[in-house]
């Protein structure tokens, strides 16, 4: 779109505002169309499209104020006559506007220079620029849900501020992924709509906050069909929110609480110091001081190193007898392998005598190691660590099915054989195939062993312990399409969806006076 030059585009059109003002706008509209060849939509922008400060007209302010729901002032004629003289100049330094050639948004930059406006989308940290940039489809118009008011426009909280405000509410995000670049996307028109949503659900007391914001690796799948379907809300609650746990008297309570807590630099907005909303509950000591400053860390992938099995162990172990676990009455929902405790164990067992008995690797097994990288993290059923010929980390995960699982995620072999056909398009796989990403991501950052393939161990209970010990097993081969899907993945966490959450924020929390 053809960039173009603002002269005093709200003011010339608003002069003539009185008891002819309709017949003045016309004609002056008609006028700009003679003198260029500007199209009639960008006109409308420039008449109607409120500017920051007193950059704009009356008729803008009062759309501002009737769409919003403030009680405003308007300005009389002939201050605003006077206000358009001496803006001239500034309207044409830091106001473009500009039409995109393809597609149905508008581009609208603005550049704020003084007063409080100016706060917004500046800071402290390196890189962080002063300019907001806000998109608006050509059907929006000023006091839609697009334009915000200046009570819950974010106010140049920077990265530090953020820091403060997460552990003031006790909410541990990943290391690292707090910067400028995402603060700045929080500010977009779309994004905060989003927010929106989340807040009304909020004052339902609907949702409260997630103190450890974490996307499961076994919900991969589904967030990746979020993903390509650019659902931001819907997995931004997933990870930063939860259905309502505690009772609304209780969250309630922590909100009045909050109400009056000022204590770690920021306060609930005015809307809601009479208004209940769920809100998680502030950090309300003095030692608050000393965390401007706190580190951002950076953003690795980390892997926990997991409690060592004891190879003897699990070699003189004895399967348990199967048929007991069907003595009991009570009802499971995945089956009765979940009474076996050592469920786990026998999986690895029957792995490790069907392909480490007797080799000349040696072979090291860790249980319960933790991977996390960004807002992705899950727990391991078992780590082996080969030294051999070829060294290299494996995922085992273990699963037990009294029958549900089969041709749903495997498939048993027809000669009679333990190595199963396995789906890599059920959600279990994608889970397996989300390890194997972040294990080697740390493989790299430790310049470690990396790692091609898993191993899923499935054992099928048979009712009344008949054919015990029914096991199956593959390889899962690392899938280059997935891996790059969840990458894509990763960074649509890390933009979009905490940009939504700082959204959020910005709309429930403001800075402390």
């Amino acid at each position: 779109m053809e960039s173009i030059r603002s002269r005093v585009c709200c003011t010339e059109a608003e002069a003539g505002a009185g008891k002819d003002g309709k017949w003045k706008r016309g004609n002056w509209l008609e006028k700009q169309k003679g003198r260029s060849n500007v199209d009639e939509l960008e006109l409308k922008i420039k008449m109607e499209v409120g500017y920051s400060g007193n950059t704009c007209g009356k008729n803008e302010r009062r759309t501002q104020n009737q769409a919003l729901g403030h009680a405003g002032k308007t300005t009389s004629e002939e201050q605003m006559n006077n206000e358009a003289k001496g803006h001239k100049d500034l309207l044409k330094e830091h106001v473009s506007v500009k039409r995109r050639t393809k597609g149905p948004q508008l581009d609208v930059t603005y550049n704020f220079s003084n007063g409080t406006d100016a706060k917004v989308g500046s800071s402290s940290e390196p890189g962080f620029g002063h300019q907001s940039r806000v998109f608006l489809h050509d059907k929006a118009q000023p006091g839609s849900r697009l334009v915000t008011s200046s009570s819950t426009r974010p106010s140049g909280i920077s990265v530090s501020d953020y820091l403060v405000l997460l552990k003031s509410l006790h909410i541990n995000l990943p290391n690292g992924v707090l910067n400028p670049k995402v603060i700045r996307l929080s500010q977009n028109a779309g994004i905060i709509q989003k927010a929106q949503d989340i807040v009304k659900e909020l004052e339902n007391f609907k949702l409260q906050f997630n103190s450890i914001p974490r996307l499961g690796c076994r919900e991969l799948k589904n967030s990746l069909s979020l993903k390509d379907n650019g659902n931001v809300l819907e997995i931004t609650v997933m990870i930063f929110f939860e259905k309502r746990e505690d009772s609304e008297a209780n969250l309630r309570v922590q909100w009045s609480k909050n109400a009056s807590n000022t204590s770690s630099g920021f306060r609930l907005r005015d809307k809601y110091k009479t208004t209940a909303i769920s809100t998680p509950a502030m950090y309300a000591t003095t030692q608050t001081r000393s965390w401007r400053h706190l580190d951002v860390g950076d953003n690795l992938a980390n892997i926990s190193e997991g409690v060592t099995v004891n190879v003897r162990d699990i070699e003189n172990r004895d399967y348990c007898d199967e048929s007991a676990l069907w003595t009991t009455s009570s009802p499971q929902r995945f089956g009765k392998y979940l009474q076996n405790p050592a469920d786990e164990r026998e999986c690895l067992k029957f792995y490790h005598e069907l392909h480490e008995n007797g080799t000349n690797r040696t072979v090291r097994y860790t249980k319960g190691n933790k991977v996390e990288f960004g807002f992705i993290s899950g727990r391991l059923d078992f780590l082996a660590e080969v030294k051999g010929e070829k060294s290299e980390k494996m995922v085992i995960e273990c699963k037990g099915t009294t029958g549900d699982m089969i041709s749903k995620v495997f498939t048993k072999p027809k000669n009679g054989g333990r190595c199963a056909h396995l789906n890599e398009t059920h959600e279990y796989c994608y889970q397996v195939q989300a390890y194997m990403n972040i294990l080697n991501r740390v493989a790299k950052q430790t310049k470690g062993f990396t790692s091609d393939r898993a191993i899923m161990v499935i054992r099928h209970y048979h009712k009344n312990g008949q054919e015990p010990r029914d096991f199956y097993w593959n390889y899962l081969r690392k899938n280059e399409a997935i891996q790059q899907k969840i990458d894509e993945l990763h960074a649509f966490c890390e933009e979009e969806v905490l940009a939504c959450f700082l959204a959020v924020l910005n709309l429930v929390f403001q800075k402390a006076a």
